[in-house]
């Protein structure tokens, strides 16, 4: 994504300041221009009119700080699509391409079949929102334009062969392995590091007695388990799900694994407290052949390769476009960054690759199933965009240039990354819930980056101090129709 980031401006008054209007002069409004995209614009009141209904509910959900850094999210994002739908349309003029009125109604009238009402319902509803039929009508020409640009420009241009198929399904076979996995419950007693001898046997007597009232009778495992255990799957009747060999520690693998179907363990002891283990089911392991995987295969490939010729095009829209963006939604903190931001995407001709190369859990967590860590990517927690794979740690809890390799690229490259988008990393625990741990701003990268700009690493630490991660930055000029082809000699 190309894109100059200055501090934000108005336009100037014919006025000069201090002076005051001739008499009679109507007063004039000077409407804020946040970006240049061509020959267009985008106003600050289009912005607002554009993220009006999400962030009355942000207004409701959230206050203070976490709504301010929400709405700052909210408003980059929201700016960025602008950005975007005003290139597309203007590719549409280029090549010609139209929403004819017979393909418009079609489209309205399928709206209506499938919400079952007739043309004058809907007006009705819409002007109850303060909305106008023929602003709806305009609404969804806009959107079928886009999608036929698209549709034209990046899908078009797509396919996936057998041989890919082929390709993908040998080099990760294991993810179509569905091994030997033993359904698990567990009734749970933990005992804090470093706690008292009297604390460990209180714990011990509770796991011995519950331990004596679930072998009674087997089959009410689940009810012991949701009356007595002190886990966190307790209201689950203790229930782990299914869990297969080298997703937990060695020792607990070990008896969750020699425990035969239908038995109850007696009380063991491992580094977290005191369990007592049920074997409910257990399922074989298996590989999926091809032929019942490659329809999933070949959608998971289309979508990638159809994510990443999206990504490039639209980054050649914005190198070959006069794009300006004047908007900082901090109102007033680039006079405090020192417009930090300004410095990265002055020259709309550069690419800039963060590419993450290291990722290194500080500190075991000393929890069941702490093995492996994965992260996810989007403006917050709720809005992820994707999730990565889970990776297991080394023995000295890191995760370097050989493992991520291999995920895929989207999960450790970042291009021109959003500064509104984040990271958030996860430990993935089998025996309990995912940990949370932490999360890291590309804005703060791209300003440490912009304050050192021939720097070659830079190494990040997660706001919950609890992941650090190390990023390689390369930047790189990108051929455009505006290039000097002095640049690249």
């Amino acid at each position: 994504m190309i894109r100059r980031l200055v501090s934000g401006i108005l336009l100037a008054s014919f006025l000069a300041p201090g002076i005051p209007p001739p008499a009679g002069a109507k007063a004039i409004v000077i409407e804020r221009i946040v970006a240049k995209i061509n020959d267009e614009i985008i106003t600050l009141s289009e912005l607002q009119d554009f993220v009006n209904g999400e962030l009355t509910k942000l207004r409701s959900q959230y206050k203070g700080t976490d709504f301010e850094n929400r709405r700052r999210e909210l408003h980059l994002t929201a700016l960025n699509v602008l950005i975007e739908r005003k290139l597309i349309l203007q590719q549409a003029n280029n090549i010609k391409i139209v929403v004819g009125d017979k393909e418009l109604e079609s489209a309205v009238q399928v709206v209506l079949d499938k919400n079952a009402i007739r043309s004058e319902q809907l007006a009705g509803y819409l002007r109850a929102r303060g909305e106008t039929l023929e602003k709806f009508r305009e609404t969804m020409r806009t959107s079928i334009l886009v999608r036929k640009v698209v549709g034209r420009e990046v899908n078009f241009r797509l396919s996936v062969s057998e041989d890919e198929i082929a390709d993908f399904y040998k080099a990760n076979v294991e993810q179509f392995r569905k091994g030997e996995a033993r359904w698990i419950r567990q009734i749970f007693f933990p005992v804090p590091k470093g706690a008292a001898r009297e604390k460990e046997s209180e714990q011990r007597q509770k796991a011995e007695r519950a331990y004596r009232r679930a072998s009674r009778n087997a089959k009410n495992f689940a009810a012991v388990a949701k009356d007595l255990s002190e886990g966190p799957s307790a209201p689950r009747g203790g229930d782990l799900g299914f869990i297969k060999k080298r997703e937990v520690f060695p020792e607990f693998e070990k008896i969750l694994f020699s425990l035969p179907v239908g038995k109850v363990s007696k009380v063991v002891r491992t580094r977290v407290g005191f369990h007592v283990i049920y074997v409910q089911q257990l399922r074989p392991g298996i590989i999926t052949p091809l032929d019942r995987v490659s329809g999933k295969v070949r959608s998971r490939l289309y979508s990638e390769k159809q994510a990443k010729r999206r990504r490039e095009w639209i980054s050649e829209l914005k190198r070959s476009a006069f794009l300006e963006v004047n908007f900082s939604p901090q109102g007033g903190e680039e006079k405090k960054t020192g417009g930090t931001l300004e410095a990265l995407f002055r020259d709309v001709r550069e690419q800039v690759l963060f590419k993450l190369i290291e990722v290194k859990l500080l500190g075991a967590s000393d929890l069941l199933g702490r093995e492996k860590l994965f992260w996810t990517y989007g403006s917050n927690r709720r809005d992820e965009r994707w999730t990565s794979d889970r990776l297991k740690v080394d023995d000295s809890l890191l995760l370097g240039q050989d493992e991520l390799d291999t995920l895929d690229a989207l999960h450790y490259e970042f291009v021109n990354p959003d500064p509104a988008t984040h990271l958030f990393l996860y430990e993935h625990n089998y025996l309990l819930p995912n940990s949370y741990l932490g999360k890291i701003s590309f804005a703060d990268l791209i300003k440490e980056f912009s304050l050192s700009p021939g720097k070659k690493r830079f190494t990040v630490t997660t706001d919950e101090k609890k992941v650090r991660l190390s990023f390689e930055v390369r930047v790189e000029k990108t051929r455009s129709i505006v290039a000097d082809p002095k640049e690249f000699k």
